[in-house]
C-alpha cells in the first residue's frame, strides 16, 4: 500500500498528463510500437519538444522575475501584487509598460535601478538569443546566428541541458533574491 496516496485532484492530473503525453506522442518508452523507420525521428522530436519547452519556461520565469523587480521599484513591497492587481494603476502599468518591454529592455531597466553582475547579464542575453533561435526556427541548427548551443555545447544534448540548467539555477537564485529578498 502506498505511503502517501494521491489526492483525487492529483489522480485527475496524472490521467490528464497521460492523455496529453499520448495525444502529443511524447511517451518515449513506447517508441518500439512505432515503425522502425520512424523511431529515431520520433525520439528526436520528443527530445526537441522537451528542451524547447524548458528553454521557453526558463525565459518566461526570468521575464517574470524582472517584472517583479520593476513592480517593486515602482509600487514598493508593502502591498502584495495580488492586491495591487485590483488597482487600475497597477493594471495599466502591466498592460502598457511591462507587456511592451522585451526581456532585454527589462534587464536594462533593472540595471538602471541597481547593477546586475556581468555573468548574470551575459547568461540572460544567451538565454534571450537561444529562446529567439528556437522560437522562430523549426530548424535552429541551420541558423547562421543563434545556433542552439549553450556556451558552445549543443542544447539538445544531455551535457548542454545540464550546463543550461546549472546556469539557469544561478540566474533564478540571483533574481529571486532581488525580487523577493533573502
Amino acid at each position: 500500500m502506498a505511503q502517501n496516496p494521491l489526492t483525487r485532484h492529483q489522480r485527475r492530473l496524472v490521467r490528464e498528463l497521460d492523455g496529453i503525453i499520448e495525444r502529443l506522442r511524447m511517451n518515449h518508452r513506447e517508441i518500439e510500437s512505432c515503425r522502425p523507420s520512424e523511431r529515431t525521428a520520433g525520439l528526436n522530436l520528443i527530445r526537441d519538444h522537451l528542451v524547447r519547452g524548458e528553454i521557453v519556461r526558463s525565459y518566461t520565469l526570468v521575464d517574470e522575475f524582472l517584472n517583479v523587480i520593476l513592480c517593486n521599484h515602482f509600487f514598493g513591497r508593502k502591498r502584495s501584487h495580488i492586491k495591487l492587481w485590483k488597482t487600475k494603476r497597477f493594471k495599466n502599468f502591466n498592460y502598457f509598460f511591462l507587456e511592451k518591454l522585451s526581456l532585454m529592455e527589462k534587464l536594462a531597466y533593472v540595471r538602471a535601478i541597481r547593477e546586475v553582475p556581468r555573468s548574470i547579464r551575459q547568461d540572460v542575453e544567451r538565454l534571450n538569443n537561444l529562446r529567439n533561435g528556437i522560437a522562430h526556427s523549426f530548424f535552429p541548427e541551420n541558423l547562421r546566428s543563434a545556433k542552439p548551443k549553450w556556451k558552445g555545447v549543443d542544447i539538445f544534448s544531455l551535457d548542454g541541458v545540464n550546463r543550461f540548467e546549472d546556469d539557469i539555477a544561478g540566474i533564478d537564485d540571483y533574481f529571486v533574491r532581488r525580487a523577493f529578498g533573502g
